[in-house]
C-alpha cells in the first residue's frame, strides 16, 4: 500500500510506483521524474482519470502536472486538499461543487461548466479563470495568494435565499462572488481579454468563439482585503477591472496599487469601504441604481470612504438618482482640481451643478413650494446655465452678447419701427447703431426709442449691463486660476 497518511488517519490504499512508497497520485515530483522520466506526467493523469471515473472526487495530497476533465457529471462536489497541480482544467463539467483547500496551483481554468459552489481557500494559485460558469450558489476565492484572477461570461442561475430579512439586512445567502484575503495579487479582471487563457484553452484541443461572450452576473461581486503586489513595474497598469458585470458591487478595505476601471457596468446600490485607489478611477458607460436607504446612507459617506490618488474620470454614465450623480462628478471635479487640471475640473464642476438643480427638482415637495421650486431652477437654468454654463464657459456669453445686440434686437426694432433720430429714413445699419449703443449703455442722445420701443431698449441695457458682468466674471475665473 501507499504509505501517503490522510488527516483522518488513514492510508490510501493504491498500488505504490515500483521503487517508490507512494503510488502515482501522491508521489511527489521529483521523485517520480527521477524514476520514469516524462513518463511520470502519463502515468498520474491515468491513475487520476480512473479514480475520477471510479466515482471518486476527493484527492487529497496528490501531485499532478497537467489535468483536464472533460464532459464529467457527478453528484459530489470534486475537491482537491493539500494538493499540488500544475494545470487543471475543467471543461464541460457539472458538478455540485469545486473545492481548492490548502493546494497550490499552477493554472486552474473553469469553462463551460455548472457548478454548484466554486470555492479556493487558503491556497497558491498563479491563475485562476472563469469562463462561461453557471453557478447556482455562489464563488469564494478566500484567504489565498492569487496572482491573476478572470471572470469572464459566469452568471448566477439559482434564485438566492434572502438571509437575515427579520433584522432589515436586505442581502442575499448566494450568488455572491467574493474575493477576500487575497495577497500577491496582480490583476482582477472582470471580463477582459486574456490572450493567454485562449492559447491554454487551445493547447487542450478547444476553440472558444467570442460571438458567445456575456456579461457577469450575480447578486454582488464582493472584493474585500486584497493586497496587490506592490512591484513598481505594475504601479502604472489596470490591476483592477469590472467590465459588464450585472449586480451590487462591494469594494471593502481595498489598497489597489495602480488604476482600476468599471466599464459597461449595470450596478446596484454599490459600496465603497475604505477603498484607496493610488491611480486612476475610470467609470465608462455605467449605469449606477441605488434604493432609497443607499441614497440616504451609504452615498453621503463614498467622498470620504473613497480615496483616489489620481484622476476620477465619469464618462458616459447614467444614473437613477440625480443625487448620484452629482455625488461622482464632484469626486471626479475635485480630483482633477487637485492635480491642476481646471479645465477638465470645470467641465464636471458643470455637471455637477446641472445633477444637483434637477436633484432638488426632483424631490418630494408640493403645492406652492413646488411651484417656487421650478421658478427658482427656471431662473438659475436661465441666467446661470444659458449664459455661461456656471461660469465655465466664457465664449458663451461673447457669441450670445453678439447675437442678440447685432441681430436679434436690431430685428425687433426694425419690425416694430420704433426707433426715431435725427434723420427722416433708417436703414438697419441705424437700428444695429442704435442696439449697440443701448447695449453698453452709452445713450448719446441722436436716436430715441419710442412705443414698444421702450420696453425693448430697456430690456436691452438690462441684458447688456448682465452679460457683461457675466462675461468679466466668467473671464477672470478662467484666467485667475
Amino acid at each position: 500500500m501507499c504509505e501517503y497518511t490522510y488527516e483522518n488517519g488513514q492510508r490510501c490504499r493504491l498500488k505504490p510506483i515500483e521503487g517508490s512508497a507512494y503510488c502515482p497520485l501522491h508521489i511527489p515530483y521529483d521523485e517520480g521524474e527521477k524514476l520514469l522520466g516524462d513518463e511520470i506526467k502519463r502515468v498520474k493523469e491515468e491513475a487520476f482519470l480512473k479514480r475520477l471515473r471510479a466515482g471518486q472526487t476527493y484527492f487529497e495530497g496528490v501531485y499532478l502536472y497537467d489535468i483536464k476533465i472533460s464532459d464529467f457529471k457527478a453528484e459530489k462536489p470534486i475537491v482537491f486538499k493539500n494538493s499540488q497541480v500544475k494545470t487543471v482544467l475543467f471543461d464541460g463539467v457539472n458538478v455540485p461543487g469545486v473545492t481548492f483547500y490548502n493546494s497550490t496551483v499552477g493554472r486552474l481554468v473553469v469553462f463551460e461548466s455548472e457548478l454548484g459552489t466554486f470555492t479556493v481557500h487558503g491556497s497558491h494559485v498563479f491563475g485562476l479563470n472563469l469562463l462561461r460558469v453557471r453557478f447556482s450558489n455562489s464563488v469564494y476565492i478566500r484567504n489565498s495568494s492569487v496572482r491573476y484572477v478572470m471572470i469572464n461570461s459566469t452568471e448566477y442561475t439559482g434564485r438566492g435565499e434572502e438571509g437575515e430579512k427579520e433584522y432589515g439586512e436586505r442581502r442575499t445567502a448566494t450568488g455572491r462572488i467574493e474575493l477576500s484575503d487575497l495577497s500577491d495579487v496582480r490583476r482582477i479582471g472582470i471580463n477582459v481579454r486574456y490572450p493567454l487563457l485562449r492559447k491554454i484553452l487551445e493547447e487542450h484541443g478547444i476553440k472558444p468563439s467570442e460571438s458567445r461572450e456575456r456579461a457577469v452576473k450575480a447578486t454582488a461581486l464582493v472584493l474585500r482585503d486584497i493586497g496587490f503586489d506592490q512591484s513598481a513595474r505594475f504601479k502604472r497598469q489596470v490591476r483592477l477591472s469590472v467590465r459588464r458585470f450585472h449586480g451590487s458591487l462591494v469594494l471593502e478595505n481595498l489598497n489597489v496599487f495602480g488604476h482600476a476601471e468599471i466599464l459597461g457596468s449595470w450596478l446596484k446600490n454599490p459600496e465603497f469601504v475604505h477603498t484607496r485607489v493610488m491611480g486612476n478611477l475610470i467609470f465608462r458607460k455605467v449605469s449606477l441604481h441605488g434604493d432609497f436607504a443607499w441614497n440616504s446612507t451609504v452615498l453621503p459617506n463614498i467622498p470620504v470612504e473613497l480615496n483616489v490618488e489620481g484622476f476620477v474620470e465619469v464618462e458616459e454614465c447614467k444614473f437613477n438618482a440625480h443625487r448620484t450623480a452629482e455625488v461622482l462628478y464632484r469626486l471626479a471635479r475635485i480630483s482633477w482640481e487637485r492635480n491642476g487640471d481646471f479645465e477638465r475640473a470645470d467641465r464636471y464642476y458643470y455637471l455637477e451643478m446641472v445633477a444637483k438643480r434637477n436633484s432638488r427638482l426632483s424631490g418630494r415637495r408640493k403645492g406652492i413650494k413646488r411651484l417656487f421650486m421650478r421658478m427658482e431652477a427656471l431662473f438659475e437654468w436661465l441666467f446661470a446655465d444659458l449664459t455661461c454654463k456656471y461660469g465655465t464657459d466664457w465664449k458663451r456669453p461673447i457669441l450670445i452678447w453678439l447675437g442678440a445686440v447685432n441681430v436679434f434686437f436690431p430685428l425687433l426694432f426694425f419690425l416694430t419701427r420704433s426707433v426715431e433720430g435725427i434723420s427722416g429714413a433708417m436703414g438697419f445699419l441705424d437700428y444695429e447703431y442704435f442696439s449697440v449703443v443701448t447695449a453698453t449703455t452709452l445713450g448719446y442722445g441722436d436716436y430715441h426709442p419710442i412705443g414698444t420701443g421702450r420696453v425693448i431698449a430697456s430690456v436691452e441695457a438690462l441684458f447688456g449691463m448682465f452679460m457683461w458682468a457675466v462675461f468679466l466674471t466668467v473671464f477672470a475665473r478662467k484666467y485667475m486660476r
